[in-house]
């Protein structure tokens, strides 16, 4: 009966997530939780949720403990690497992300949030690599067009930075 309740309850915090109201989400998963403790998606969701209210710690113990429940699931990882990217460790992050992507090879989030991590290390051949094979996969997604630009922006404005430099 609690894991039925816990289960209704992981599904309208989905809901609230798609609304936008990661608070009533994270009230909501907390109460799942505590009705199921081993129940991956609610830690998932969880995990989600803080991530969106830039609680990035909190959500790295809550993709933790969805990683221990379900492990390796491509989507926990991904968001576990862009949280532990987001809390200051790119190295760790892109660890997660990249063996997310393994799984996941055309993973339009995935392939943008590598972009993104990579653009902020200013790696632009990397960010250029993921940011091309999304916009290769997906070229009529706003998100792949944005992060395209942006990668191709700052790549160039760093190019022309070490010219005027020299």
């Amino acid at each position: 009966m609690k894991k039925n309740k816990a289960e209704k309850l992981v599904k309208e915090a989905d809901n609230y997530l798609n609304m936008a109201r990661w608070d009533k989400a994270e009230e909501i998963l907390r109460k799942a939780i505590q009705l199921d403790p081993k129940n991956p998606e609610a830690y998932y969701l969880l995990g989600e949720a803080l991530s969106k209210l830039e609680r990035f710690q909190e959500a790295i113990i809550s993709l933790k403990k969805g990683d221990e429940l379900l492990p390796n699931n491509p989507r926990i990882l991904h968001l576990l690497g862009w949280n532990i990217f987001m809390a200051g460790n790119p190295k760790d992050g892109r660890k997660y992300m990249q063996k997310a992507l393994n799984m996941l090879p055309e993973d339009v989030k995935i392939l943008c949030d590598l972009a993104v991590l990579e653009n902020k290390e200013h790696n632009d051949s990397k960010a250029k690599e993921y940011a091309f094979l999304a916009m290769q996969t997906y070229p009529d997604d706003e998100m792949v067009q944005e992060v395209y630009q942006v990668v191709t922006f700052f790549s160039k404005l760093r190019s022309d930075l070490l010219k005027n430099n020299n």
